[in-house]
Parts: C-alpha cells; structure tokens; sequence
C-alpha cells in the first residue's frame, strides 16, 4: 500500500465462524478472479490479481474493523470516491470471503446498460473459494 491512502468510513463487526472464513482470505484460480486476499494479522489487504496492486486495506481487533483504508495513488487506482470504495470493500467481503449473495454497489456514472460490463471489470466471476 503506498503512502498515497485515504482513510474509508467503514465500520464491520464479524461472528467468529465469518472472521475465521476473512482470515481464510481468496487466492485466484482462473484469469476472471479478480482479487487476492490474504489476512496479515491484524490487516486483511485487498490486492488486484493481475497487478499485484494493494487497492484496499481492513484492520480487525477483537472481530471489529477499526480502520479501513484505500490507495490514492493515483498512477495505481484512480478512483476518488471514498463512499463508493467504502461500499464496495463491503461488497468484497460478503460476496468473495462470505460467499454471500448481495447487490454490486454500482457507480453513478455508470449507465445502466453498462453495468455487467462494470461487475466483471471490477470483480470478474465474484465467486470465492469456498
């Protein structure tokens, strides 16, 4: 993660089984895997699988999330807005570490005919490794 951060309003209590399945983090398997997570106690980081990239980081004590940060480099991640990134870590750890079926938070300025288009970009076949 640079020194180019911004810190994300994101705030999550886990159970111990869904801490224990976030630890587990994703590995990719296939070119439409998106992400690679992995848990360095007490971070969970959120890399992009193609670049090696750290785009989001999850700081958890005691089952909470008690920072979240995002990359603000802007030659690694160009986008700027805090509450669409915070939606969207929140995505990530229910749809990729959970296994949870819930809605991709999509952009504004995404038109609607685009949208699966955005999903795949974002997080290619949004299946985790469980």
């Amino acid at each position: 993660m640079p020194e180019e951060r911004g810190k994300l309003a994101f705030s999550r209590t886990f159970t111990a089984d869904e801490l224990a399945r976030v630890e587990r983090g994703l590995v990719p398997e296939q070119m439409e895997d998106k992400w690679f997570v992995f848990w360095e106690a007490p971070w969970l980081w959120f890399h992009r699988s193609w670049t090696g990239l750290a785009i989001y980081g999850a700081k958890i004590e005691e089952g909470k999330v008690t920072e979240a940060v995002v990359n603000r480099h802007p030659e690694q991640y160009r986008a700027t807005n805090d509450k669409y990134d915070a939606d969207l870590l929140g995505f990530l750890i229910d749809r990729l570490l959970l296994d949870r079926e819930v809605p991709f938070p999509h952009r504004e300025t995404v038109p609607t005919s685009k949208a699966d288009l955005l999903v795949h970009h974002v997080v290619g076949r949004a299946k985790s490794n469980d």
